[in-house]
C-alpha cells in the first residue's frame, strides 16, 4: 500500500446530503474538515489514534483486517456513499480511540472529519446520530454474518462467482479492475487457489482474464 494521496476541501462549497438537523450541520461546518482521497489511498491503519472521526461523503471504503507478517487481509465490509457511520461507528468507541483494522479508498472518495469530542456530545444529546450508529451495526452485523454463512456452506468457486457478480453489478460493467491477491485477499483464501479457479473458470468460457482485470462472459 502507498502513501495516502489527500486533498483538503471546502465544507461550504460541497454538498453533504447528510440526515442531520440544523444544528448538527453548523457544528460541521464550523469544526469539521473536509478531504478527498485518491483511489488505494490508506483512510487509517491498524493503530491509528483518531482524534476526528471520518464519514463517507462520496466514493467506497474497503475495511478489513490485514497481517503484516503473512501479508494477507481478510475483507470484513466495504463502504459506500450515505452509508453514514458505517465507517465513523468503529473509529470513536475505544477507550484510547485507536483502530484495529484497515480502511483503504477503493475509488476516489470524499471523507468528512468530525472532531472526537462533538460525536461524544452527539452520542449523548443526538437520537438521529444514535439511530445512525445502532443501524449501522444491525448492517455491519448482517455482511458479516452472510459471509460466515457462505464461508461454511457453499463452494470456494461459487464465492467467487457471487463476488465477482456484486462487483459486475455494482459498478455496472463486466469487466472489472481487480488482480487475483486482491479477489483471493477479499475471500479470505490465497492468490495461488483463485487463480486455479478462475483459470478453470475461464476454460468453462465463463469468464475471461486479463492484466489485472477480470471480464464475466453473457451466459
Amino acid at each position: 500500500m502507498g502513501m495516502s494521496n489527500q486533498e483538503s476541501l471546502s465544507i461550504e462549497n460541497h454538498n453533504l446530503k447528510l440526515p442531520f438537523d440544523a444544528e448538527m450541520i453548523s457544528q460541521v461546518v464550523s469544526h469539521g474538515r473536509l478531504t478527498r482521497f485518491n483511489a488505494n489511498a490508506i483512510i487509517f491503519k491498524e493503530g491509528d489514534q483518531m482524534s476526528m472521526v471520518p464519514i463517507l461523503v462520496e466514493g467506497r471504503i474497503r475495511v478489513f483486517y490485514r497481517n503484516d507478517n503473512t501479508d494477507r487481509e481478510l475483507l470484513l465490509y466495504s463502504v459506500k456513499a450515505h452509508e453514514t457511520s458505517m465507517l465513523s461507528c468503529v473509529t470513536f468507541l475505544s477507550e484510547e480511540n485507536k483502530v484495529n483494522i484497515y480502511a483503504v479508498a477503493e475509488a476516489e472518495s470524499v471523507l468528512l472529519y468530525i472532531p472526537m469530542n462533538t460525536i461524544i456530545l452527539w452520542s449523548k444529546t443526538k437520537l438521529e446520530w444514535n439511530q445512525l450508529v445502532i443501524k449501522s451495526f444491525r448492517e455491519i452485523f448482517d455482511m458479516l454474518a452472510r459471509g460466515l454463512k457462505s464461508a461454511g456452506t457453499t463452494s470456494l468457486e461459487e464465492r467467487i462467482m457471487d463476488f465477482l457478480k456484486s462487483l459486475v453489478k455494482h459498478e455496472k460493467s463486466n469487466c472489472i479492475s481487480m488482480t487475483h491477491l486482491e479477489i483471493a485477499n477479499s475471500l479470505g483464501t490465497t492468490r495461488v487457489v483463485v487463480s486455479r479457479i478462475l483459470k478453470a473458470l475461464e476454460s468453462q468460457k465463463i469468464l475471461s482474464l486479463r492484466r489485472g482485470k477480470v471480464e464475466l462472459l453473457p451466459s
